[in-house]
């Protein structure tokens, strides 16, 4: 799947394991990426913004339960993308 910015989503037989998985152990070519449930707004996440607030060590997975849609402000069912930048 492809981001509207040509960045490739990650697909399944590359998919990274959130659980184990926290920003300081994903590679610098994954950007993140977050979608509401409701409303659909997709915004890009600034890794480094986002480990100064909420820590580098915690995991994927958590940081995809603490998303909060500026647009609607729903909280339940956003989702945390991963997208993948061209290596040269």
């Amino acid at each position: 799947m492809k981001h509207r910015r040509s960045i490739d989503l990650v697909a399944s037989h590359e998919a990274v394991a959130a659980e184990r998985e926290t920003l300081a152990t994903l590679p610098q070519w994954y950007v993140l990426h977050a979608r509401c449930d409701a409303c659909h707004h997709e915004t890009r996440i600034d890794r480094r913004a986002l480990a100064y607030r909420c820590g580098k060590d915690l995991s994927l997975a958590m940081i995809g339960l603490r998303l909060t849609c500026r647009s609607c402000g729903n909280r339940r069912g956003n989702h945390l993308l991963l997208g993948k930048l061209p290596q040269d």
